[in-house]
């Protein structure tokens, strides 16, 4: 068995754009797309990565957000056998790099001095403690 342990959480890309001549709409598209990367070689490669790209709006809209993130993992390994799945790591590592997600769309509306995203723990974010 093999744990994972949150190592970073970095901006990739952060860009927005807030056009206050546009109207303000209640209704705002947010959207999540993502990946993992795990090593192919266990032995020279410790880490594994979860890349997210966040948005809110589009650009036709008073305010668009683009946010692309990553999160990094360290493999914490037991024993001799290592075996990742990408199943294993959606269900451990993803609601990590999400909750991490959320937390830096928060400070990064802040620092912009737009109006500050907080949002709601997402779906995925079902971690058992």
């Amino acid at each position: 068995m093999n744990n994972f342990k949150l190592r970073k959480h970095s901006v990739k890309e952060a860009s927005f754009i807030e056009n206050g001549e546009k109207e303000k709409k209640n209704n705002v598209e947010i959207s999540v797309e993502g990946g993992i990367l795990i090593p192919k070689d266990f032995e020279n490669s410790k880490y594994l990565t979860v890349q997210l790209k966040f948005s809110v709006g589009n650009p036709e809209e008073r305010l668009y957000l683009i946010l692309e993130t990553l999160s990094i993992f360290e493999i914490e390994r037991d024993g001799e056998n290592i075996e990742i799945s990408e199943e294993g790591v959606r269900a451990v590592c993803l609601p990590v790099a999400l909750a991490e997600l959320r937390k830096t769309v928060k400070k990064v509306t802040e620092a912009y001095g737009i109006a500050v995203l907080d949002l709601p723990p997402f779906e995925e974010e079902t971690i058992e403690k």
